[in-house]
């Protein structure tokens, strides 16, 4: 409409997530009354929370981030048509992915609240709820995505060779979205607790110790089918590390207050 090109879809981009953003700001406050007050300048406690707890949780983005460019090096290795069924089959990951975000983070807040309300009992029910919750309805779209693997790559993609790749691709994965749900909702409330250095941990585990190394292998054993075989593998043995760490770890002991509670008890 405008003839900007390519810059009109940054422009775009822009104007359309400022206005939710601010839109967003103005139904919180307003409709629902959601707490706010004049931005001050935070005291050194609150400082050293901030970072102490937003480091590991940035230092994850960046081994994801890490990992998920590794696993691009393997991709790259088997050609164009790889690359370019692989890179639309992410971007349908993403479409994916969605509803097991959405839900894990879901779930991270009514953990955290909980805990911080010190309603420990409550934990148990809301990882047993997500995790029914999430294994559902990933497995429903598991189920659409194996049957219409090829119709979903053609919204991406028209070369015949690279929507073979990218649907055969999608079909090895698609039953292993649900244990990447998992990983969502165990880690979620794992890190509302505060035990962000844990996660980091399993973060790192899951992409620079299975997803990568196993694409690798995989891709190195049988060709580019491999790569999907790898990956979809990683899903699944990250989810039983996700699992084995909240049911077996220390998460639940940290207390990320404890020095406040020490100090108003003297």
């Amino acid at each position: 409409m405008f003839d900007l090109g390519i810059s009109g879809a940054a422009y775009a981009t822009v104007i359309s997530q400022g206005i939710a953003f601010l839109f967003g700001i103005i139904y919180s406050i307003v409709k629902k009354g959601v707490p706010f007050s004049i931005p001050y300048i935070p005291a050194i406690e609150e400082c050293r929370r901030i970072v102490t707890i937003g480091l590991p949780s940035g230092f994850s983005m960046v081994a994801i981030s890490g990992g998920v460019l590794a696993v691009m090096t393997v991709v790259n290795s088997f050609g164009e048509t790889a690359v370019s069924g692989f890179g639309a089959a992410q971007r349908l990951d993403s479409v994916i992915m969605l509803p097991s975000l959405t839900l894990g983070s879901a779930i991270t807040s009514i953990a955290g609240q909980n805990i911080g309300a010190d309603r420990w009992d409550r934990i148990k029910e809301i990882a047993k709820s997500g995790l029914i919750l999430i294994f559902s309805v990933s497995l429903v779209i598991s189920t659409i995505v194996f049957i219409m693997a090829e119709f979903l790559m053609g919204l991406f993609v028209s070369d015949p060779g690279t929507i073979e790749f990218g649907a055969q691709y999608l079909r090895i994965v698609a039953f292993c979205y649900p244990f990447l749900g998992i990983n969502f909702v165990l880690n979620g409330i794992v890190r509302a607790s505060g035990a962000v250095m844990q996660v980091l941990a399993l973060n790192i585990i899951s992409f620079w110790l299975l997803r990568f190394p196993l694409a690798w292998l995989f891709s190195s054993m049988y060709g580019e089918i491999g790569i999907g075989m790898g990956i979809g593998l990683s899903f699944l043995i990250s989810s039983l590390f996700a699992a084995g760490y909240y049911k077996f770890g220390k998460w639940n002991k940290i207390d990320i207050f404890k020095e406040e509670k020490e100090a108003s008890a003297k």
